[in-house]
């Protein structure tokens, strides 16, 4: 074997730095963009207690997403893959908000959305459900907001109302989120706020919400301070590490299939996301694109989608797959009933 002369030990041994600077550079230098790819599909681990559950053969898969700070590698690779996308960090992390803040509220958020998900499924199946918060807190506020210099963060927004001058009080964020919807993008909102002991009213005009097209938004980031639910049965959902409110339809569907003696999937694989609001409507969420490639990578024949979010989901429709629009848990129920019955 040759040996190699102290000018080609010079040579490798100058390349093998720049690989790894290069290396280190990509693996641990972050960018200033988040980025979103196809998570793994969940079904929940479900305990119910005073209450009869069956076991199911089909599934119903809530969809998921990996969402972190793009490193130079993963924003590299944004470019190739076409089920990575990139987004501005302003997009993801409202000012004032950390990372850590912005992983804690999307935990709370997944908590709020596992109890409302199963009042949704209990309110539908005959039982009586109590709920009741202290409001809407304000954790943070988006950089083109019309209320950044007129909302502070800790606010706590206690009422709400529009050009029809009919004020509604607020007491949790899933009843903000609903009561929006009957609003319009460009009115005009008056909002009930309490900071520091002191009742403000303040005026804005509703936005179109910066990933959800046709839904009116305010501009800030949400929680919802000891909102408490009365259940008549115990019910838990094992949501591990996962956050965000966008598997409250999965979540009420699957809590709902529990407590029925025929499986509504008819031993078919389906999957969705979708938000859920006491009042049983579902709401948009992002990376619905990851989603629906995720959906499929797991076998999914039935693939549920928000309304707001179908035209970005259509597109991903093939022989094997069907993709739906739906609008509520009721609407929901019906689309796989009919689906799965055929």
């Amino acid at each position: 074997m040759k040996k190699l002369t102290i000018f080609e030990k010079k040579r490798l041994l100058t390349f093998l730095i720049f690989i790894s600077s290069i290396s280190y550079f990509g693996l641990f230098v972050d960018t200033d963009y988040y980025y979103m790819s196809p998570g793994p599909p969940y079904e929940w681990d479900i305990t119910i207690d005073s209450a009869i559950s069956y076991e199911t053969e089909g599934n119903l898969y809530q969809l998921t997403v990996r969402r972190d700070v793009a490193n130079y590698l993963l924003y590299s690779w944004a470019f190739l893959s076409d089920s990575v996308d990139l987004y501005p960090k302003e997009v993801i992390l409202p000012k004032g908000v950390t990372p850590s803040e912005l992983s804690q509220i999307s935990l709370q958020n997944m908590q709020t959305s596992e109890n409302v998900a199963i009042a949704v499924a209990l309110n539908s199946l005959g039982y009586e459900v109590q709920s009741e918060g202290d409001g809407v807190l304000v954790v943070g506020i988006l950089d083109d907001s019309p209320v950044r210099d007129k909302l502070q963060k800790d606010d706590l927004i206690i009422s709400i109302s529009g050009e029809k001058e009919v004020i509604y009080s607020i007491n949790s964020s899933t009843q903000f989120i609903s009561l929006l919807r009957t609003f319009s993008i460009g009115e005009t909102v008056s909002i009930g706020i309490m900071r520091n002991d002191e009742n403000i009213q303040i005026e804005t005009q509703l936005i179109e919400h910066i990933e959800y097209k046709n839904e009116p938004m305010v501009g800030f980031l949400a929680s919802t301070p000891n909102q408490r639910f009365v259940f008549p049965i115990n019910v838990d959902i094992d949501t591990g590490s996962v956050g965000g409110p966008s598997a409250g339809l999965m979540m009420a569907l699957n809590v709902y299939n529990k407590l029925i003696e025929k499986d509504i999937t008819n031993s078919t694989v389906i999957a969705g996301t979708g938000t859920i609001e006491i009042d049983g409507s579902v709401g948009p969420v992002g990376g619905v694109k990851q989603k629906v490639i995720a959906a499929k990578r797991a076998g999914a024949t039935l693939i549920l989608v928000p309304t707001a979010n179908y035209e970005d989901a259509k597109p991903f429709e093939d022989k094997e797959t069907l993709v739906v629009a739906v609008n509520s848990f009721d609407n929901a129920l019906q689309v796989i009933s009919e689906y799965s019955s055929r």
